[in-house]
């Protein structure tokens, strides 16, 4: 697996998902998941968490459904964390949609 098409196939799919979300006028970023959002903690921190499972059906809640496997498979590959059972860190998904100007309700 060539980590530069991770990355590139990876960033296509943020372009898109924040294309989706604007052109479907939602207003922000933790509502495409909301539902999907819980709890976990980490080093003692308690930090919200996405399972890949929310991820896709938030993506088809925004009518992002014909992802291919390695589409998926490459997305997961940057966003997930195998120490924290393959979650996704919701943070870190809000930081990447932010940089491409979606920025999250609460803030």
């Amino acid at each position: 697996m060539d980590e530069d098409e991770v990355i590139d196939v990876a960033e296509r799919i943020f372009i898109r998902i924040a294309e989706q979300i604007i052109s479907l006028e939602i207003k922000s970023v933790r509502e495409v998941f909301e539902g999907w959002i819980s709890e976990g903690e980490v080093d003692g921190e308690t930090i919200e968490l996405l399972m890949p499972e929310g991820l896709i059906g938030g993506l088809e809640g925004i009518g992002i459904d014909d992802l291919s496997a390695k589409e998926f498979k490459y997305l997961l590959r940057v966003l997930t964390k195998p120490e924290i059972d393959n979650a996704i860190v919701l943070e870190e998904l809000l930081q990447i949609m932010e940089n491409l100007g979606l920025y999250d309700d609460e803030d």
